[in-house]
């Protein structure tokens, strides 16, 4: 026997929603914490999406999502998207988390490291062979909220050999001073935020 959404709506109210057409999340959707973590316990995680106001770079902007979560024992997890169109053709890549820092005196500030998962650029500039599926790739952000103001930030992606040669090295350096927290390199976002949870 059929019976309608309707009909159930009215014999189990909770059968209705699942009834109702809802919209997919566009990006990639990650297991719960629960089923990803197995009871490590995530002690922090920076999340964002939108796009990176690169105007003061005369480059456009870029539009990213990323969330990162780090695990108690230090391990990190996560995922990450960062796309912008240049004269010479997209620059486009997709990636792992592997590490995730953030520094107490510098309230909002975190540095995330991982791995290249695609490279769907056409920018010469970054069909390099530091720029392959396996290399490392890093990007800071800034969460403004922390301080007071909805400043957030973020920069584009680094990669070998600019500071340091590896995600863990990237995460390494400190939260201020040139040229490892250079405010000139990290940009305002044109659109959407940035949100650091400890």
């Amino acid at each position: 026997m059929r019976i309608s959404c309707a009909r159930l709506g009215s014999i189990v109210p909770i059968v209705l929603a699942a009834c109702v057409s809802e919209t997919v999340p566009s990006g990639p959707v990650l297991p719960s914490t629960v089923l990803v973590n197995e009871g490590n316990g995530v002690v922090l995680t920076v999340q964002g999406a939108g796009a990176v106001d690169l105007s003061a770079a005369a480059a456009g902007e870029a539009d990213f999502q990323f969330v990162a979560h780090k695990n108690a024992d230090g391990s990190a997890w996560g995922h990450f998207r960062q796309s912008r169109s240049t004269a010479a053709g997209t620059v486009d890549f997709e990636g792992i988390v592997i590490c995730l820092t953030i520094a107490p005196n510098f309230p909002g500030r975190a540095r995330i490291g991982g791995r290249v998962t695609a490279n769907n650029s056409t920018n010469p500039a970054f069909l390099t062979t530091n720029h392959e599926v396996g290399d490392d790739v890093w990007f800071r952000v800034q969460d403004g909220g922390v301080s007071g103001d909805a400043d957030d930030r973020s920069t584009t992606y680094g990669f070998k050999p600019i500071l340091v040669d590896t995600s863990e090295q990237y995460c390494a350096l400190p939260f201020d001073g040139l040229p490892w927290w250079n405010p000139a390199s990290i940009f305002p976002l044109a659109r959407g935020a940035i949100s650091l949870i400890n």
